[in-house]
């Protein structure tokens, strides 16, 4: 019997190591028509998806990203939040859309936008028994990916996305999340200062143990020393200057 959807979610893993077997270009399209039905702001779709095939390409993406899954894998996809559409009607009908586009607002519609098209995308590769994961690490250099994908003004890079077949080597497992309790809030917040201390403590102590019995006891640390180390080195500093030069967050 087809397994829910509720199933797949459960099952999902990020996937690093994949078998040399390219995707066919109607596993791609139906990947990226997923992506396109996903929920859009005001039916504005402010995005884009840009299939990544030439070994050059992926080579010059892997440098910026640093990870080898970058080049090795099915396929490569990369998401672009993109108003150049919108400009080009905007100039051909004399408007004033800018105001929006070009506004805090329209930078968080353009993301939400791509969050939720990648999202359906990968579900859908992760039903069809591929795997995927996904590649924050290319706006390590957002500049530099903007020349090599040659993206115009009012498009910028969010992140990638590698999609294939796992490798029988792939041992990842899901990673357990924070507690249902924690995440979910009725009707209000709930900032109880000690009941959040307390369910983090104890989350803690899961993901520390999650990490010892993947690696035998080679590592062992908990979700709030690893959000610690990462959230506490100033990362990308450059990312609002590139925002204002592809247009965005000038209103």
């Amino acid at each position: 019997m087809k397994q829910s959807v509720y199933d797949l979610t459960q099952q999902h893993r990020s996937i690093r190591q994949f078998k040399d077997e390219p995707l066919s270009k109607e596993t791609v399209q139906k990947l990226v028509e997923a992506g396109q039905m996903a929920s859009t702001s005001s039916y504005v779709q402010a995005y884009s998806i840009i299939g990544i095939t030439d070994p050059e390409i992926k080579k010059a993406l892997k440098e910026i990203s640093g990870q080898q899954h970058v080049v090795d894998n099915g396929y490569l996809f990369v998401y672009v939040i993109d108003y150049y559409r919108h400009s080009l009607i905007n100039k051909e009908t004399n408007g004033n859309m800018e105001t929006s586009f070009e506004s805090a607002e329209g930078l968080l519609v353009g993301t939400i936008d791509v969050a939720l098209a990648a999202q359906n995308v990968a579900l859908t590769a992760e039903d069809m028994g591929l795997g995927i994961v996904f590649l924050g690490s290319l706006r390590n250099d957002v500049g530099r990916v903007s020349e090599i994908l040659d993206l115009p003004e009012h498009v910028f890079p969010l992140f990638g996305m590698a999609v294939g077949v796992p490798s029988d080597d792939e041992q990842g497992s899901p990673k357990q999340r924070l507690p249902f309790e924690h995440v979910f809030h009725e009707n209000q917040y709930n900032s109880d200062k000690e009941q959040q201390l307390e369910q983090i403590k104890q989350y803690d102590n899961d993901i520390k143990d999650y990490y010892e019995q993947r690696s035998n006891g080679k590592r062992s640390e908990s979700w709030s020393e690893q959000i610690r180390k990462m959230m506490s080195q100033k990362t990308r500093p450059d990312i609002l200057e590139k925002l204002n030069i592809k247009g965005f967050m000038k209103k």
